[in-house]
C-alpha cells in the first residue's frame, strides 16, 4: 500500500497529502499554501490587477447583453429540477478519508505532533554523530543532488527564467527606500501614521544564525523602531517555516543581549488604488520596471 504524507495549509488550514515524504518537507520548508489560497493570494497581487483589470472589463463588455450567449433564454423545468438535484449531493458529499480512522490517525502525526517539527536531517546527525560528521555528511549529500539536478537534468535546462522571478515591487516612498509593498504599508500605515522614529536596520543590525541546511548565514531585520525595537516584515504564511524560526530565535537571543525587543509582524498590502494615487501623486518612485509596468496600464 503506497505511503501518503500529510501537512496542513498555513492560511486555511486544509488537510494536504502528499504521495512523497520530500515533496511534503520541501512544501512545509518554504510555506507552500494550498491552490485555493494560492489563488487568492495571488489575484490579489497588483502585478496581476494591473495587467487582468483592463482584460477583464473587455471581456465583461463582449459578454454584456446580445454578446451573451445565453442572451433571451431560460433554463427549461427539467434543467432547472437537474440543476437542483445535483447542488442537494454536492452538499451531501464529503471526502471519506476525513472521516476515516485511519485518517485522523495518520493526522495526530502532522505539525507539531511530527517528532520531525522545526528540524532537519542535519539536526538529527548532529546529535547522532556530532558535528563534524554531520557537516561531512551534508557536504556529500548536496554534491549528490548538485550533481542530480544539473545540465539536462536540471527541469528548467535550456529555458528562460520565468519572467519577474527574484522581482518585488521595489522602490522609493518620500527618500526611503523599500523591498516589497509589505515595507511600504507598514512604513506608512504604522510609522508615518503614528509618527515613530525609525531608521533601516539592513546595514546596523547583522545577526549570525544557522540556516535549515546547516549553512552559516547572516540576517537583517527591516526597521528599527526608536532604537529599541527590532522589526521583521513577514507574511504570516511564512513565520513559521524552518529558517524563519532560526532566524527568530538568533534574532531573540541578539535583542536579550543588546537591550532591543525583536518583533515578526504581518500587515495587509494596501489598495492597488491608494498605491496609483500614491505614484500619480509622486510620493512613490518604483524601480524601472515597475514604472514601465504601471504607465502601460494607465494608459
Amino acid at each position: 500500500m503506497e505511503n501518503k504524507f500529510f501537512r496542513e495549509c498555513p492560511n486555511c488550514k486544509k488537510k494536504l497529502e502528499y504521495s512523497s515524504k520530500k515533496g511534503r518537507n520541501r512544501a512545509e520548508k518554504v510555506g507552500t499554501s494550498c491552490l485555493s489560497c494560492s489563488l487568492k493570494e495571488a489575484h490579489k497581487r497588483p502585478e496581476v490587477i494591473l495587467g487582468d483589470k483592463r482584460r477583464a472589463l473587455e471581456r465583461k463588455k463582449r459578454y454584456k447583453g446580445e454578446g451573451n450567449p445565453f442572451f433571451g433564454k431560460k433554463h427549461t423545468k427539467e434543467s432547472l429540477r437537474k440543476i437542483k438535484i445535483a447542488c442537494k449531493k454536492m452538499n451531501k458529499k464529503k471526502h471519506p478519508s476525513y472521516q476515516s480512522e485511519e485518517f485522523k490517525e495518520k493526522s495526530k502525526r502532522c505539525g507539531k505532533d511530527n517528532g520531525m517539527y522545526g528540524r532537519s536531517i542535519y539536526d538529527v546527525w548532529v546529535e547522532k554523530y556530532g558535528k563534524e560528521e554531520a557537516d561531512s555528511k551534508m557536504v556529500e549529500t548536496k554534491a549528490k543532488l548538485s550533481k542530480a539536478s544539473s545540465g539536462k537534468n536540471n527541469p528548467m535546462y535550456g529555458r528562460p527564467s520565468p519572467k519577474g522571478a527574484g522581482n518585488g515591487w521595489s522602490g522609493w516612498y518620500k527618500g526611503w527606500y523599500f523591498r516589497s509593498l509589505r515595507e511600504l504599508s507598514y512604513m506608512i500605515k504604522v510609522i508615518e501614521k503614528n509618527r515613530i522614529e525609525w531608521k533601516s536596520a539592513e546595514r546596523k543590525i547583522n545577526i549570525k544564525y544557522v540556516d535549515y541546511d546547516g549553512k552559516e548565514r547572516t540576517y537583517r531585520p527591516d526597521f528599527i523602531l526608536e532604537n529599541k525595537i527590532l522589526i521583521e516584515i513577514k507574511p504570516k504564511k511564512l513565520m513559521e517555516t524552518p529558517n524563519n524560526i532560526r532566524k527568530k530565535e538568533a534574532a531573540v537571543s541578539y535583542c536579550e543581549k543588546n537591550g532591543f525587543e525583536y518583533r515578526m509582524v504581518d500587515i495587509k498590502i494596501m489598495d492597488t488604488e491608494e498605491i496609483i494615487n500614491l505614484w500619480q501623486n509622486k510620493k512613490i518612485k518604483f524601480i524601472k520596471k515597475y514604472e514601465e509596468c504601471i504607465k502601460k496600464y494607465l494608459k
